[in-house]
């Protein structure tokens, strides 16, 4: 017991806080840049002459690497941890946007976005929050809700750093900016973080373990969290597969991909179409992300009380509301009315994916099982992103991508509602699922 004790004086607090610090800081940088490329898309267009579709085709071009590499990345951080993934996702961030910002052609626009940030932000989500469920048990909703509420605060200061770097520089001097911001403060963030807390002698939230447990490491991590409060099942990637609660919460997932990346992408263009100045609408993204980020902590902790599946329904059933209001109205106040929103509505499902994931199904294959769900958003993101251009540059209009997005969040809802979930969402996962 020396060496647990050794471990406490080294860090006299919950190592797990450390954890949650670094990825909050991850989060602010890596989401705050990624979601605002809509500030850039009219710059680009301006200098190359490329339609919505070509543009926003980069965006979802990137998002089918991401979908694609998810779970894999997810099962690598399960195996090996999350620190080397980590470093992997600033060095690919940082050479992507720096190279962004260099290029002269449609081809080095693709090439650069889809390789580099496709794989940096699809090590980032997955390696990032499938780690904090390991950490915390108690807390698990809250965890979720400060960290993402980083990604919110995030996308709530960069539009306006960016707007302002665009319009007194340049778009190539905003990329570059955002890269070497990105490069250096998330390889930083990399060494703080570590698997589970079975490696530094304690149990989720912080329990002690005994120095057998210790020895056994990270070996023994599923058998040490089964030990301790949460007596789910804990299921292995294959089992997940064949039960319906995951089938049905991939499409979830999928609806929230086409909506978020829809609106990020489209919002600020949408907004200049029917007239408000690039300032302007930039601060409907500043809105959505304050509102995003408040809502992760409440709604956060929100389902440690009320479950996963309520907090989720409430999610969807108000981001469908709020595209009933952008579809029908185009007044300032009622912009800035969606903003807040859908901000709140898409930034508490953000947290509560891999929250409800680990609830489901342990955390035993958690990375996986994670990885998988968040394929499914950014297959979802990435034909919110291409139709999005698709359908303005076919019809002038974004009342069609509007519609659709409404559609599959409303299907959404109703399948989060027949989700067979005992208990506060973390009790009775049998095997019928």
């Amino acid at each position: 017991m020396k060496r647990i004790n050794r471990r406490r004086q080294i860090f006299p607090f919950y190592y797990g806080w450390a954890i949650v610090a670094a990825a909050f800081m991850e989060r602010i940088v890596s989401m705050g840049v990624y979601n605002n490329m809509g500030i850039f898309f009219k710059p680009i267009m301006a200098d190359f002459g490329w339609n919505r579709a070509q543009t926003a085709g980069a965006f979802s071009a990137a998002g089918l690497l991401i979908g694609g590499l998810s779970p894999f990345w997810g099962a690598q951080a399960d195996k090996y941890g999350p620190r080397l993934f980590i470093m992997v996702e600033a060095i690919s961030l940082a050479a992507g946007y720096i190279l962004i910002s260099q290029m002269n052609s449609l081809w080095q626009f693709y090439l650069f976005f889809v390789l580099f940030i496709g794989i940096g932000q699809s090590v980032s989500t997955t390696t990032i929050l499938s780690t904090l469920p390991r950490w915390f048990e108690a807390k698990r909703g809250m965890v979720q809700g400060i960290v993402q509420s980083g990604a919110g605060l995030g996308i709530g200061l960069a539009p306006l750093l960016l707007t302002y770097l665009i319009l007194n520089h340049s778009w190539r001097l905003a990329f570059g900016v955002s890269g070497i911001m990105i490069g250096v403060i998330v390889f930083m963030v990399a060494w703080i973080f570590r698997r589970s807390p079975q490696d530094m002698g304690i149990l989720p939230d912080g329990k002690p373990v005994s120095l057998d447990d210790t020895k056994r490491g990270s070996e023994s991590s599923s058998k040490s969290n089964k030990a301790s409060a949460n007596s789910s099942k804990t299921f292995t990637f294959r089992e997940a597969l064949s039960t319906h609660n995951l089938r049905k919460l991939l499409f979830v997932t999928m609806a929230a991909g086409f909506a978020h990346i829809l609106i990020v992408t489209h919002l600020v263009p949408y907004a200049t179409d029917i007239g408000f100045s690039p300032t302007v609408a930039a601060t409907f993204m500043v809105v959505i992300g304050l509102a995003n980020a408040l809502s992760k902590i409440i709604l956060g902790l929100a389902s440690d009380r009320v479950g996963r599946r309520a907090a989720l329904a409430f999610c969807f059933g108000l981001a469908a509301i709020m595209f009933v209001l952008l579809m029908t109205t185009k007044g300032l106040w009622s912009l800035y009315i969606f903003a807040a929103g859908f901000g709140f509505a898409y930034g508490g499902w953000l947290p509560l994916f891999p929250a409800i994931s680990a609830d489901l199904f342990g955390v035993r294959s958690l990375g996986a099982i994670y990885g998988l769900t968040n394929a499914s958003s950014a297959i979802g993101g990435a034909l919110g992103g291409f139709m999005g251009g698709y359908i303005f540059d076919s019809t002038q209009s974004y009342s069609y991508a509007f519609l659709i997005s409404e559609m599959l969040l409303l299907v959404a809802f109703a399948l989060l509602l027949s989700l067979r979930i005992q208990g506060k969402d973390i009790h009775g996962v049998g095997s019928h699922i």
